[in-house]
């Protein structure tokens, strides 16, 4: 065990797909555990998303399972299923994102488990958790977003409800997901038993939200803003985001754009009272605004320390000189794909420090070594691949 890899010596078996669940899997590779993906013959659903690479691979695939192995199973298949339990024995995490009732009817229910392997900490993750009403429904990142009300709370220029192209829900429930596995092994080493961890989309947009979610239902007609103005100030070639954060900020921020006759305005002196007569500021500020580059607007507001910044591009982002200087990602020539950057987790060692974590695994690449560390030989391996239990023929990396 070290700092770099904490979690040296530990075993996660993921059956999960798509993201909430296989990003917390990744998420431990990094922090060095040995992460087994168990994919169906057509591999796991990130594989779908997005365009395909080589190696089926997607963006969302090869990101969210880098470092993993994967073995390939039918779990309908009896002898499948008996690999699964065994790898299960060996496990000290499973991650499973089914719909409610689905590991059971598979025999792989946290009951089950548990049976042969009373530590294993086992996390389920569902869309709209486990009991009630709606617990069969598919829950996405995009539906939860609508389910959720951050849609409603999202709006445009155009006054409608807009989804977030960033995958927020399903980032968000990947990280709870750690958090919660982290803390469950932190207390089995006291309480030297396992644990289920129910975690939920559902569950997830409520914790990240909760701010906005209490603020409505304390002030659930007109709430009070907690800055005003923050706002996208349009400039000749660009856009700008600034905040007024205290009401000293006002003042220093008219002045600085040529309009300090609203400065001492007894109506604009809070945040509150410049929301409600947001007309004798919105229109000046923004007009005042669209005279300046980026830069000088940038420069403006530099000098009298407001809260600000250009608003980026991915691209501008991804290659801006302070990204660059901490080190925010590795760029990485991945065969097959391109180059890619790779962002580094923070806390976490130096991705390229570590090279098996450069590599996200095929369908079932990893299936014959596996099989070979539990115990089958290559006679076995064989018969299984024949009777349709497991899938080798993606498999490189082969038993001894």
């Amino acid at each position: 065990m070290s700092y770099d890899q904490p979690y040296k010596g530990l075993r996660v078996v993921d059956m999960s797909q798509a993201i909430a669940g296989p990003y917390a899997g990744s998420m431990f590779a990094r922090l060095g555990a040995d992460v087994i993906k168990v994919e169906p013959e057509r591999g796991d659903l990130s594989r779908d998303i997005g365009k395909s690479y080589e190696g089926n691979q997607t963006i969302v695939s090869l990101l969210v399972n880098l470092g993993k192995r994967s073995i390939c199973l039918d779990l309908k298949n009896e002898k499948g299923a008996e690999i699964l339990n065994r790898l299960l024995e060996t496990a000290d995490v499973f991650i499973e994102n089914f719909r409610p009732g689905i590991s059971k009817r598979l025999g792989f229910s946290y009951e089950a488990v548990s049976k042969i392997n009373p530590k294993i900490i086992y996390l389920s993750v569902s869309g709209f958790g486990q009991t009630g009403d709606f617990a069969e429904r598919p829950g996405t990142d995009g539906v939860m977003q609508a389910f959720s009300g951050f849609m409603a709370g999202n709006k445009g220029m155009d006054g409608l409800p807009h989804r977030s192209t960033l995958l927020l829900v399903d980032f968000s429930a990947a990280l709870y997901n750690v958090q919660a596995i982290q803390a469950a092994l932190w207390a089995r080493t006291k309480e030297n038993k396992g644990r289920h961890i129910d975690n939920s989309l559902l569950q997830t947009a409520a914790a990240f939200q909760n701010i906005n979610i209490a603020t409505q239902a304390l002030q659930p007609k007109k709430g009070e803003p907690l800055a005003y103005p923050s706002a996208t100030f349009q400039a000749t070639d660009g856009f700008v985001v600034a905040t007024v954060l205290f009401d000293r900020e006002f003042k220093p921020l008219v002045e600085a754009l040529g309009l300090a006759e609203l400065g001492d305005n007894p109506k604009l002196q809070t945040a509150k009272l410049r929301y409600q007569n947001r007309a004798m500021i919105d229109e000046p500020l923004a007009a005042a605004a669209a005279k300046l580059s980026c830069e000088e607007l940038c420069e403006r507001f530099r000098t009298i320390r407001l809260l600000h910044e250009r608003i980026n591009t991915y691209d501008d982002f991804m290659h801006h000189k302070q990204t660059e200087q901490i080190g925010a990602f590795y760029w990485y020539e991945y065969p097959g794909v391109g180059n890619i950057p790779i962002a580094e987790i923070p806390g976490n060692a130096k991705i390229a420090d570590q090279p098996a974590l450069l590599q996200a695994p095929d369908i079932g690449e990893h299936t014959a070594m596996v099989l070979g560390e539990l115990g089958y030989d290559k006679a076995s391996i064989t018969e299984l691949a024949s009777s349709g239990a497991i899938n080798t023929q993606l498999a490189t990396q082969v038993a001894d």
